[in-house]
């Protein structure tokens, strides 16, 4: 593992109570619930688990425009290598073109990413590349459909998913 591609939206954050106000576009509104959005237990801590022993890039790829995402990095104090939001591509996932603009941003083969999203179609995207799919049901509003996307991981809880990280930085490549 190289990089890790996150969703944004209910993988890092828990948005739901503003997707109804996301999809009917009221951005001024979703700007200033911002803060009142949280990050999921333990997600603060991924880049320090990542970034500790070995240099593992992160990207963002999200179906939202970059000022929104943007400005979710920005109150959290994130550090992520590559954003790539609705704007950067033509086609969005389930087709697989958003995570191969964070792959090339990133410089890092495909197959070499690990891919982590709360819907079925991250699982999707992220398996027509070959990556390597990661179902997180912390937050999914779907789990049943996740799973039939077929991830190649699903975890429950940020924890387990740090714990995975950990074995995979720990084993030699």
């Amino acid at each position: 593992m190289k990089a890790l591609i996150f969703d944004l939206d209910q993988t890092l954050i828990d948005s739901q109570h503003i997707e109804h106000l996301r999809r009917s576009r009221q951005w001024t509104i979703v700007y200033q619930k911002i803060p009142s959005r949280l990050a999921y237990d333990g997600v603060n801590e991924i880049p320090s688990i990542l970034r500790s022993d070995r240099d593992v890039k992160l990207a963002i790829v999200s179906s939202s425009p970059s000022s929104y995402v943007k400005r979710v990095v920005q109150h959290f104090g994130w550090s992520f290598d590559v954003i790539v939001c609705y704007h950067d591509t033509t086609k969005h996932k389930p087709h697989p073109e958003p995570l191969i603009e964070a792959a090339n941003r990133l410089k890092i083969d495909v197959r070499d990413c690990w891919a982590v999203g709360d819907d079925s179609k991250d699982i999707i995207a992220a398996k027509a590349l070959g990556m390597y799919a990661v179902a997180a049901r912390w937050g999914s509003l779907d789990k049943e459909s996740l799973k039939r996307a077929k991830p190649d991981a699903i975890f429950e809880t940020v924890a387990s998913f740090h714990k995975a990280i950990r074995e995979k930085l720990a084993t030699p490549s």
